[in-house]
């Protein structure tokens, strides 16, 4: 199985339920070169995580599952 179609699926999926395009890169380990995010965006990765983006891998498994 190619891994880039899957990192693909999993970062369309989770932008298509509105989850911000830095935080999916943060999440695949891209390094944005924005002057913004370098400075300035400091998010709350493990509520992020724990309250918004579980529930969207969970709908993602059950989806796949089918």
């Amino acid at each position: 199985m190619n891994m880039y179609y899957c990192r693909k699926v999993f970062a369309t999926y989770l932008r298509n339920k509105g989850i911000e395009s830095e935080i999916i890169d943060l999440l695949q380990g891209r390094i944005i070169s924005s002057v913004f995010v370098n400075h300035y965006y400091r998010p709350d990765i493990n509520e992020i995580i724990t309250k918004r983006i579980r529930p969207v891998l969970n709908s993602l498994l059950i989806e796949l599952r089918r």
